[in-house]
This record gives structure tokens, sequence and C-alpha cells, in this order.
């Protein structure tokens, strides 16, 4: 398990012109990734463009030829010799210490090969040293084991978040290579929603239903804008975590703005624009709970990203096996993201109360409609997590939790 931390992150980056470097190729990754995978999904969304660029890392490590070239181009690395890119990522492994956390970021990455073939001991090194990743050799042919296998071991390294992500109808007797990411995010907001203002309120789905949801609320001076784009008016809204290291960006267009059209705004500029342009303002926010949990097979978004070649018979990674047969046959990551009254998950607090006169705050920001978030990394402004809400889940607002509100 690699927790990592955010004072790690920032020790690693911070001022540094590396850090500027990392953050406009992890945006454009991550921009390109969310356009590629919001295109054939309708409803929520949440994935990790970080544990992505990892996944994808691990099989450049060991590819050659047009396999690696796909993969550096995709995500923009620059004609630098391999390790250099490596090296930053390293990083983000690195500087575990003993502290109390405040947050905890769980990252279960691995690489799963058919037995039968042997992995190389300087591919095993070089894994190692830069992603501290599992490699393990397992039996696809007996698909239950190995899903029952594979889902104990991103439960160990989820903090038991994760539970169940295989079930064996994703391998067959053609599967040989699979890579596994699984992310868990823990931490408290920096200024904490109190549980009394919570208030059942309408929430307008993407397809026009309307249905009850927890929705948070409170005033609180923290970034905002107020954009005006192609004929679209949105807002965003920064949310920081404890120590500002790490912050919650929600986008909320208008509510007449269809949200399928404010996804084509999301570019790497727009992105740094909006990071660059919020300023502090006093907000009234009403932001519903919501958890989004999903699990994605990112084979067709890399295929429209032109990464394909590692998907076919005769890609070249013998960097990783002599044998010429083996190429990737999945990459599977799985998210557990929720947001509540504390934060990304339940602790006991006070928070900031509303008064029973409502205030004067100039700016409202009610997400009672479907809307995007990012998570980032604030001294890096490199993306952890993006998304949509286009439907609360509410399973957990049945029975004690909607009679307390």
């Amino acid at each position: 398990m690699f927790k990592i931390l955010l004072w790690s992150l920032l020790l690693t980056f911070s001022g540094s012109q590396a850090s500027r470097h990392l953050a406009q190729r992890n945006t454009e990754f991550a921009a390109d990734l969310y356009q590629a995978i919001c295109s054939s999904h309708e409803n929520n969304i949440i994935f990790s463009p970080l544990g992505t660029v990892l996944a994808l890392g691990m099989v450049q490590l060991g590819a050659k030829g047009k396999a690696q070239q796909q993969i550096r181009q995709t995500l923009k690395f620059q004609e630098t010799s391999t390790g250099e890119e490596f090296s930053v990522l390293k990083s983000f492994f690195s500087a575990i210490s003993e502290k109390k956390q405040e947050f905890t970021f769980n990252l279960a990455n691995a690489l799963y090969l058919q037995e039968g073939f042997t992995v190389k001991e300087q591919y095993l090194h070089g894994n190692k040293k830069f992603f501290q990743s599992a490699i393990k050799v397992v039996d696809f042919q007996d698909a239950k084991a190995c899903a029952e296998t594979i889902s104990a071991w991103v439960e160990s390294e989820t903090d038991g978040k994760i539970k169940n992500m295989f079930s064996g109808k994703e391998f067959g007797p053609l599967t040989q290579l699979v890579l596994v990411n699984a992310i868990y995010f823990k931490g408290d907001w920096k200024q904490k929603f109190r549980k009394e203002d919570t208030q059942l309120m309408n929430f307008t789905k993407k397809d026009g239903a309307a249905v009850k949801v927890p929705m948070m609320k409170a005033i609180l001076r923290t970034k905002y804008g107020y954009f005006s784009e192609s004929s679209m008016n949105y807002q965003v809204l920064e949310l920081p975590y404890k120590s500002d290291e790490f912050s919650l960006i929600i986008i909320l267009p208008a509510e007449e703005v269809n949200i399928e059209n404010m996804e084509k705004l999301i570019t790497a500029h727009q992105i740094l624009k909006w990071f660059s342009e919020m300023q502090e303002e006093e907000v009234e926010i009403s932001l519903p709970r919501f958890k989004v949990e999903q699990k994605l097979d990112f084979k067709e978004a890399l295929y429209s990203l032109n990464i394909t070649e590692i998907f076919s018979g005769g890609c070249d990674l013998s960097g990783i096996t002599d044998s010429s047969e083996v190429y990737v046959s999945q990459v599977m990551q799985q998210v557990f993201f929720e947001i509540n009254e504390d934060g990304s998950e339940a602790a006991t607090s006070t928070g900031v109360h509303i008064p029973a006169i409502m205030s004067l705050a100039r700016n409202q920001f009610t997400a009672n409609h479907p809307f995007l978030f990012i998570m980032k990394n604030n001294p890096t402004d490199s993306i952890v997590f993006m998304g949509r809400v286009t439907s609360p889940d509410t399973q957990n607002t049945k029975g004690r939790d909607l009679d307390s509100l």
C-alpha cells in the first residue's frame, strides 16, 4: 500500500520547473482522456488521470518501437531519454513518513501476467525503482480464482473500500496481461459543513427527473469564479481540503445549459484558466452529498487517443518478457470517492453555521443539477481525479439518515 502524502508531493515538486511542465502535461492528458470517456458514458463518471499515467508508464517502461512511441505521444512526454519522465512519477512514492497523515491516498497499482511467461529481472528492477507497483503471475484460465485473488489484493490495498473489483467475467482464454489500478482518497475539508444545516432538496437529474438528496449548506469565503464561454454561463468553486494542499473544484453550468455542451469546454487551457482566474469571495453554497464509485476499462478510450499497439498481437513488449506473444488485454481502474459534510469520509467535528436569516452573500452556488468536478494537488496543479455527477448516489439517504434531516 502506498499512501501518497500531500506534503511529499509538495517537497518533490514545489517551485520547480518540472512541476509546471508536469502540470501542463498532466492537464492535457486529463482533458483528452475525459473527452474520450464522457462520450461513451451517460451518467456519473470518475477516473484518475494520475492513476492512468502510472499504469501506462508501467507498460512504456517495457515497451519498444511503436508501442512505446504511442504512449509517449499520448502522455505528452518530451523526446527525452527513457527514465527522465519516470523520475518525476517516482517522486509520488517517495518521502513516506511516520508523521500522522491528514490525507490518505491509497493507490493499488499492479501488472498481472499469465503464468508461463517470465518477467525480465531488469523490468522488475525498473518497476520497483520508478513505480513500486506489484508484478504478479496468475492463471487467467481459472477466471473465478484469478478474480478472487486480484479483488482480495485490491481490497487490502484500499483499506477495504474497493471490494469485488473483478468477477471473473473479465478474463478468458486469450487474457495475457492486465493492468490493475484502484484508488481511494480520504481527507477533511479545510472548512467543514455543519450536519445540522444539511437539508433535503430536489436535485434535477440529466433526464429531467427530480430526486430528493441531502444538500449540504455553508457560507464560506473561498475561491470562486463566474464565467461565460460560447454563450454558456457557469460557475467554478474551489473547496480546499485541510492544509490547502488538495482542492475539489466544482464546475456548475447554469440550469439551462446542457451538461454535454459544458463538457465540450474541457481543455487543458480552459482548466488552467479556471485555476488561475478564480478569486477569493464569499459564497453561499448548496452542494449535495455524493458518492461515486466506478470501474472503467480504458481500452476503448485509449484506442481513441491512438494507444492501439499495446492491445494487439505482435506489439513489442520485449522489455517485460522475451515472449513475442504478450500484449495488454485490459487496463482496469476503479475509484472510490465520497463527499460529505466533513470531507471525503465521515468524521466527528463542528463546522461553519448558517444563521436562520440567510446571508446577503453576493454569490450563490446551488448545485441542484448536473455538474463536473476536478480534484487537484495545489502545489503542482496536477489533476488527481476528474468526473461528473448527473445523479447523486442516494442509497445512504434512507432510513435514519433521511429521518435526521
